[in-house]
């Protein structure tokens, strides 16, 4: 498949609302998964704003820079908090040559990542959150890269406000970032619940919620939220994720 199908395939996907598995943090996926797989890039990071302005960790394709994403919450310093109170791009082609971060630099480096290239989450011109693009070289970012994962950026933004259907503004801003924020949170829980019942890590538990949610057809969130209030047991969960062969 070339690149060009590709793309417009990305772009479906991250505007469609209307499978049954539509949910703010697999869509977050989606928009890593895609821009690893169509850009020059080694892991993407999505951070979003809550209802009070408060930027928040969402999903990111590899770990150590999920770390780093809330490393930048709790210190309140690093490209993504910067792209996301200007709404403008951070661009960082070499870590190793500034101290603009210096405590973000230093975990940066020391995870093995050299640059980072970061883009507003934005509806209607306002950012509601940030993108980071990060590599184990240093390097700039070809322009159409970098104009490419905007986009697709964009798209997500734009889809995000369809979500939750249930909801009584379905379009309203607050009510699209808040929902999908508690549903984070609800997953982490969930997480947390399934890792220390069957002794996994929260990598392989987010596995199992998934696998587990797919075989079933719900959201990923409604399984973390069922599993939270303790609707489905994480016996119950765990017998109805296929095992490998």
């Amino acid at each position: 498949m070339n690149r060009e199908l590709r793309l417009i395939r990305a772009f479906v996907d991250l505007a469609d609302t209307l499978g049954a598995h539509f949910d703010p943090l697999d869509l977050f996926t989606r928009l890593t998964e895609h821009c690893t797989g169509l850009l020059a890039v080694d892991a993407v990071g999505v951070m979003m704003a809550d209802a009070r302005g408060a930027l928040r960790a969402m999903t990111a394709s590899a770990d150590d820079l999920g770390r780093l994403d809330v490393f930048q919450v709790q210190q309140e310093q690093g490209p993504s908090v910067d792209c996301f109170r200007t709404g403008e791009p951070v661009t960082a082609d070499d870590l190793r040559e500034g101290v603009r971060w210096p405590d973000y630099t230093a975990h940066a480096l020391k995870a093995g990542y050299v640059s980072v290239h970061v883009l507003p989450l934005r509806l209607e011109g306002q950012a509601i959150g940030a993108v980071s693009l990060a590599n184990r070289h240093s390097d700039a970012l070809p322009a159409d890269d970098l104009a490419v994962a905007q986009g697709m950026s964009d798209v997500a933004a734009l889809t995000l406000t369809h979500w939750p259907a249930e909801a009584k503004r379905p379009h309203d801003l607050l009510t699209s970032l808040q929902s999908a924020v508690s549903a984070k949170a609800t997953v982490e829980l969930a997480k947390g619940i399934l890792s220390e019942h069957a002794g996994v890590s929260f990598t392989e538990a987010l596995d199992l919620l998934r696998q587990y949610a797919a075989g079933e057809r719900l959201s990923l969130t409604a399984v973390a939220r069922a599993l939270a209030e303790r609707t489905l047991g994480p016996d119950e969960l765990l017998g109805g994720v296929p095992h490998q062969a």
